[in-house]
C-alpha cells in the first residue's frame, strides 16, 4: 500500500474507535433490555438502546464509504475530505408508546446494517475491525475481540445525573474539555481557546492516558520529509495507532486532537488536566537532522521539579519510553539514523532555568514529549512513510505506556545534565472548527 493509501486508511481510526465503542456498549444495552422485553411490555429505553445502535452502524458505515468511495451516495450530505460532511450520525427523538412493531422494525435494520458492515470489512480488505465479524472473514485467521474505548453513549446534559463529564468528543469528532452547562448545552472550550456550546457529545470519562500529535492545522506543520511527508500528518496517524493499541489492551485514552486541524498547546495541556489523565505522551518526529549512524537518535523530553531535578513521575514514563522504542526501531535494517551527542531521556531548560518546551511546562499531569526519530532525515523519513513503522512504533509505545501504569519498573536513566535551548514560539493562529 502507498503511504496516501495508509494515512487515508488510519486517518480514519480514532472515528472508527469512537463508533466501534457505541457498537459494543449499545449491543452490551441491547442484551440487558432483552429480558425485559420478553417479559412484556416495551419501554423507551429499549427504543433508545436500539436507536443509538442503529445511528453508531450508520457513523461506521458512513466512515467507511468516503475513506474508500463505496456507496457514497448513500452518505447523508455527502463526503467533505474523507469524511460524513454531516460527522456522526445522530438518532431521531422517539415520541409515543413503543410497540413490538417499533421494536421488531429497529431489530430487523440492526441486522441489515450489521450484514453490510461485514461485507465492507471483509470484501474491501480493511485490516482492521475483522476481527468482530462472526466467524470470520473467508481465508483469515480468527482472532480476540479488541475491547473498546471507555466511551459511553452520546449524551445530553439532560442525561448527565451531578456533574458534566470533564470532556467529550462532539459529533464531528474534536477532542473539548467540558467548562459546564447553559441553557441545556455543555460548555466547551474549542481547540483555538475560545469558549463555545455543543448540544451532545461523547464523553469521555475514566480516561488513563492522554495522546497529542503535534503540531496540526494550517499554520502548524511541523517538520517536513525530504519524501514530503509533514509532520503534523506523521505524528496524527502514529497517534491514531498508539490509541488503538492501548484500546486493545483495555487502557482507556484519548487524543488532543483527532483530525487535521490546529489547537493551541495551552488547550492540549489543559485538556489532559481537566480529563485526570495518569500519562501526557506528545508524538513528534524531529529535525534538522545531524550527523548519521547505526543507532536510533530518539529523545525524550521530561519535567523538572527545578532546574536541579527531574520529576520523578515524568522520567520513569520518559525512560520506559526511550527504552522500548528505541529497542524496537533497532531492528529495522538499513537506516543511517540521526543522532546528537545527549540524545535519550533529557530535562531542556530555556536559558531562564525553566521546562522549555509548552507540552512539557504546562501540563500538571505526568507529561513527556518523546521524538521518535528524524523526519528531516532522508533515510528516516523513508521509513516513517512505512506501514511496518507505524505498527511497530505505537507497539513499543503502548509497551511502555502500560509498563508505566501497571508496573514499578523504570526504563531508561535521564541524562545528569539538562540541555540549555530557548525553542520558538509555538504558531499563535489557529482557525476555529467545526464542533457540531
Amino acid at each position: 500500500m502507498t503511504a496516501s493509501g495508509r494515512f487515508a486508511r488510519v486517518s480514519f481510526q480514532i472515528c472508527r474507535v469512537v463508533a466501534a465503542s457505541l457498537l459494543v456498549l449499545a449491543l452490551g444495552s441491547s442484551a440487558a433490555n432483552a429480558q425485559s422485553a420478553s417479559n412484556g411490555g416495551f419501554s423507551i429505553e429499549d427504543i433508545a438502546v436500539r436507536d443509538n445502535l442503529i445511528a453508531a452502524q450508520e457513523t461506521l458505515l458512513n466512515i467507511y464509504r468516503c475513506q474508500f468511495g463505496l456507496d457514497i451516495e448513500a452518505v447523508p450530505g455527502g463526503c467533505t475530505a474523507g469524511y460524513p460532511t454531516l460527522g456522526f450520525s445522530q438518532p431521531a427523538e422517539f415520541k409515543g408508546v413503543p410497540t413490538p412493531e417499533d421494536i421488531a422494525i429497529r431489530d430487523q435494520l440492526i441486522a441489515v446494517q450489521e450484514a453490510l458492515l461485514n461485507t465492507y470489512r471483509c470484501r474491501f480488505d480493511f485490516e482492521i475491525d475483522t476481527h468482530i465479524t462472526p466467524e470470520g472473514c473467508p481465508g483469515q485467521a480468527q482472532s480476540e475481540p479488541s475491547p473498546s474505548l471507555a466511551l459511553d453513549a452520546l449524551v445530553r446534559p439532560d442525561d448527565v445525573e451531578g456533574d458534566p463529564p470533564p470532556g467529550l468528543i462532539t459529533p464531528t469528532g474534536v477532542s473539548v474539555a467540558v467548562v459546564g452547562v447553559n441553557e441545556g448545552r455543555f460548555v466547551v472550550t474549542t481547540p483555538c481557546g475560545s469558549i463555545s456550546t455543543v448540544s451532545a457529545g461523547f464523553p469521555l470519562q475514566g480516561v488513563r492516558v492522554v495522546v497529542d500529535p503535534g503540531h496540526g492545522g494550517s499554520y502548524d506543520v511541523g517538520a517536513v520529509g525530504p519524501n514530503g511527508l509533514a509532520e503534523r500528518d506523521l505524528n496524527l496517524t502514529l497517534s491514531y495507532s498508539v490509541l488503538n493499541e492501548l484500546s486493545n489492551r483495555g487502557i482507556p485514552a484519548a487524543s488532543t486532537r483527532n483530525g487535521h486541524y490546529g489547537t493551541t498547546l495551552s488547550v492540549r495541556a489543559a485538556f489532559a488536566d481537566a480529563l485526570g489523565a495518569e500519562a501526557l505522551v506528545s508524538i513528534h518526529h524531529n529535525g534538522p537532522t545531524y550527523r548519521t549512524g547505526s543507532q536510533p537518535g530518539t529523545e525524550v523530553y521530561v519535567q523538572s521539579v527545578s532546574a536541579q531535578l527531574p520529576r520523578a513521575d515524568s522520567a520513569r514514563l520518559g525512560g520506559l519510553l526511550h527504552q522500548e522504542i528505541t529497542q524496537a526501531l533497532s531492528g529495522f535494517d538499513n537506516v543511517a539514523w540521526s543522532r546528537v551527542p545527549d540524545a535519550g531521556v533529557i530535562r531542556v531548560l530555556s536559558t531562564r532555568g525553566r521546562d522549555a518546551y509548552g507540552m512539557i511546562i504546562r501540563p500538571n499531569v505526568p507529561a513527556v514529549l518523546v521524538e521518535y526519530g528524524y523526519l528531516s532525515n532522508r533515510s528516516e523519513a523513508a521509513l516513517f512513510a512505512t506501514d511496518e513503522y507505524i505498527r511497530v512504533a505505537a507497539k513499543a509505545t503502548a509497551n511502555a505506556i502500560e509498563a508505566y501504569l501497571n508496573t514499578d519498573r523504570s526504563g531508561t536513566d535521564s541524562n545528569q545534565q539538562p540541555r540549555v535551548f530557548d525553542p520558538a514560539r509555538a504558531p499563535s493562529r489557529c482557525n476555529e472548527v467545526v464542533l457540531e
